[in-house]
């Protein structure tokens, strides 16, 4: 299968580029990943980073160095539902490690796995910026809050009655 970004994304792609001076396409790097990733089903294996490496005429280890840095780009296939939950310091204190925990139990995965139905894959996060509402996760474009197994068991139930319906 030829790699190639639809025309609305390549159009897309080609106005990130020309934000920035000739000779300086590697500034377009993250927000291509980003459009990569979302194109090609939601992670970036070797030859779709080898192709946004071809678009931005940069060497492939400069995209394998960034997308492997960034906790927001996944390496591996994942789940219809990404469960990012932030285990740094005021997460950790307010609870995280037993969110992280109780998830494992509650899913049967462990960080960085996926359920054997596609749905959620449990992955560790770097600190996303909402230390006042820890213990927190991203889902998707959204936080959840003042995370509780209460509310592990309500969302878990709520998502997989949207895939119901």
């Amino acid at each position: 299968m030829e790699i190639r970004f639809s025309e609305e994304k390549m159009n897309k792609v080609q106005e990130i580029i020309a934000r920035y001076p000739e000779g300086k396409q590697k500034s377009a790097l993250i927000p291509v990943l980003h459009l990569a990733q979302g194109e090609f089903g939601g992670w970036l294996d070797v030859p779709v980073m080898d192709y946004v490496a071809s678009l931005l005429n940069i060497l492939p280890i400069e995209v394998y160095e960034v997308a492997t840095f960034y906790t927001m780009f996944n390496m591996k296939p994942v789940g219809k539902h990404l469960l990012e939950v932030c285990h740094t310091g005021p997460c950790m204190v307010s609870g995280s490690d037993e969110i992280i925990d109780y998830i494992k139990e509650k899913l049967g995965i462990g960080p960085g796995e996926t359920t054997p139905d596609g749905l959620f894959t449990l992955k560790p996060a770097e600190c996303l910026g909402a230390c006042g509402y820890a213990p927190m996760m991203q889902l998707g474009k959204t936080y959840r809050e003042h995370l509780t197994k209460e509310k592990i068991d309500q969302l878990i139930e709520e998502l997989r009655g949207a895939e119901a319906n």
